[in-house]
């Protein structure tokens, strides 16, 4: 059992409704799931269903989410933004999310061999130079330690605004793998 109440469908809002409140969970919904009679957030979703205890917050979560993922330019590499998830929930121990992003990393091009040897990705033939790069920076900038001559390499590869936006997904994926370890959905039991 999780440790929080996952708010999956408005019906699940564990407090008393205001209408401010009702107004704000009706907004998320219809923003998540537009025109659904009956809207249920998947569990691949479930770090939205666990801030929906504040329905603003999940809202502007769930838009700042979509940006990330669809019109940030340097996620258009949807094989390098997802390599990037899988070793922000490798490093922080997110297995949950980890779990549920196999598939969709899979889908974007990161092999399920290549997502299982993220720890010996140095020696590993499955990664090329460019994931490596990913991996190393991602790794770098979870453990505080990006180097001078990390970042220029970085920059060189994606210019400046390509490594401030690349270091924006690993901030904001681990933003979900820390939210996802200390409410658990899946168990609900400690790390």
């Amino acid at each position: 059992m999780a440790r929080v109440t996952l708010v999956k469908r408005p019906d699940d809002y564990p407090y008393l409704i205001n209408s401010e409140t009702g107004r704000e969970l009706a907004r998320l919904f219809e923003y998540l799931l537009p025109g659904v009679a009956d809207p249920r957030i998947d569990e691949s979703h479930d770090g939205i269903a666990i801030a929906a205890h504040n329905p603003g917050l999940a809202t502007q979560l769930a838009q700042l989410s979509r940006f990330m993922a669809l019109d940030l330019p340097w996620c258009e590499r949807q094989d390098l933004r997802e390599l990037a998830i899988q070793v922000v929930n490798h490093e922080l121990k997110c297995t949950y999310s980890f779990r549920t992003r196999v598939a969709v990393a899979a889908a974007a091009g990161v092999s399920p061999d290549a997502q299982d040897a993220l720890s010996q990705w140095q020696t590993s033939s499955l990664f090329n130079q460019e994931q490596r790069l990913v991996i190393e920076y991602t790794e770098a900038v979870i453990r505080g330690e990006v180097s001078d001559a990390l970042f220029c390499r970085v920059a060189k590869a994606y210019t400046e605004k390509g490594a401030v936006e690349f270091t924006t997904v690993v901030a904001f994926w681990s933003f979900w793998a820390m939210l996802l370890n200390a409410t658990r959905p899946d168990t609900g039991d400690t790390a």
